[in-house]
């Protein structure tokens, strides 16, 4: 007996560092991957401030804004649906949910270029017709991104793997084409096409391992419903980052535009750095959750106090030497919009700690509901206030803006966890109501 007890704790512990590595590896390959989908750009951007010029920078970084803010509504929510969907394992089921996820970011995409047509019409956000193409275009390889394939099947060495040829392939065409400021749309087609392979040959992957099973309308209209739920709570936070951009170049000067744009360049990167660990850390809380609740909840307060820590700090640091930081990236012709970026850096340990919170504390928690309503409150809050400061307070207001909406969002998202240890110290119910949570 005490033979097979040591076999099984050696077996146990063997099978523990072989989880471990695992999920190291894991790690390891999705920070890789992220990296790149966001260092590259900050590599490129430089080079395009100086290449364009700044009335031409402009111009380019206001479609990519648009494209961008479309793309959240042509993914909607499918990506982080399909994964869950995908690791049921049911061929039949996966193969739908591959339909599904195909054909529903399809109909969004056609939705998305009507709308877009629309506003395009009645409001001067971009210029011409080929310049509403390259946006819809932004939109479409980034909102039909493969990615879900990759964390699905988690293969995120293959995944880092094509991330790095997308950005050494971007960076080598932006260094060699774009030459002057009527480049413009080449420099944008240049994001495009790398991407749109990507995405290709990531499909192809999928319909390969998972198939293609058709499914009635109704199915399909069902799994819309479904992502809905999926883009209220992953979309709205992606959509405030982009409406900044857009609301410049509406109401403001198109120098604002430039400032804020290379600003979010910086902030965007930091904010999503927090992605990778939420992703692998998410699935092993959710088992401690489902074991011992009490120390999953331990393990999410330890982990948001670090992230705080830790974004607080080079957040302060960069704050000090923004304009240092800000001349060395985008060159002497920009140094003068150091203040916008200062400004923008103050929401960023507030929104990555809420981020970290929501996605693998909430969620953990199955509070989902709970986070999307504060994210569409804030959202909405923030348009009206970034629409009312874009004229007079340019970048700088807006960034305020966004400061003062992600601290009350911080301070909502502390005082419903902080709620949420107490009813599990009481012997309360740790899933609490949402009208619960509110108090």
């Amino acid at each position: 007996m005490n033979l097979d007890h040591a076999l099984g704790r050696q077996t146990s512990a063997a099978t523990e560092r072989g989880t471990m590595a695992r999920l190291g590896s894991n790690l390891a390959f999705a920070s890789i991957s992220q990296i790149l989908r966001y260092a590259a750009p900050l590599l490129i951007y430089p080079f395009l401030t100086r290449k364009l010029g700044v009335e031409a920078f402009g111009a380019f970084s206001t479609i990519m804004a648009v494209g961008l803010m479309c793309s959240v509504f042509v993914e909607f929510g499918y990506g982080l649906m399909s994964v869950r969907e995908l690791a049921s394992g049911d061929r039949k089921a996966t193969a739908a949910v591959v339909f599904e996820l195909c054909l529903g970011r399809g109909i969004m995409l056609l939705a998305v270029a009507a709308w877009l047509a629309v506003i395009c019409h009645y409001v001067d956000l971009l210029p011409d017709w080929p310049s509403y193409f390259a946006a819809l275009a932004i939109a479409l390889v980034y909102g039909h991104s493969a990615s879900w394939y990759y964390i699905a099947m988690e293969r995120s060495k293959g995944l880092a793997a094509l991330d790095l040829c997308c950005s050494l392939g971007t960076f080598a065409l932006i260094l060699f084409c774009v030459r002057g400021p009527g480049h413009v749309l080449l420099a944008v087609w240049i994001f495009v096409i790398p991407l749109f392979l990507n995405a290709v040959y990531g499909h192809i992957q999928a319909v390969r391992s998972y198939g293609f099973q058709f499914v009635p309308i109704s199915s399909l209209f069902a799994s819309m419903a479904q992502s809905l739920r999926f883009f209220f709570f992953t979309g709205f936070p992606s959509l405030t980052n982009r409406w900044s951009v857009v609301a410049l170049a509406i109401w403001s000067e198109p120098l604002q535009v430039v400032y804020f744009s290379a600003g979010e360049k910086l902030t965007t990167a930091a904010i999503n750095s927090t992605v990778p660990i939420t992703r692998i850390l998410l699935p092993r809380i959710s088992r401690m959750m489902a074991g011992d609740p009490s120390a999953a909840y331990s393990e999410i307060r330890k982990f948001t106090v670090i992230v705080a820590g830790l974004y607080l700090g080079a957040a302060i640091a960069t704050v000090a030497l923004s304009k240092l930081i800000f001349t060395l990236m985008f060159g002497a012709k920009l140094a003068a919009g150091y203040p916008v970026f200062a400004a923008q850096m103050v929401m960023v340990p507030f929104a990555a700690t809420s981020r970290v919170l929501a996605q693998v504390g909430f969620t953990t928690f199955k509070k989902e509901g709970f986070c999307a309503v504060v994210f569409i409150a804030s959202t909405m809050a923030y348009i009206v206030m970034s629409t009312l400061l874009a004229k007079d307070g340019g970048g700088i207001g807006i960034g305020s803006a966004r400061a003062v909406v992600e601290l009350i969002v911080f301070a909502v998202f502390i005082r419903s966890f902080v709620r949420i240890g107490r009813d599990m110290k009481r012997g309360g119910d740790p899933n609490p109501s949402f009208m619960d949570m509110g108090k």
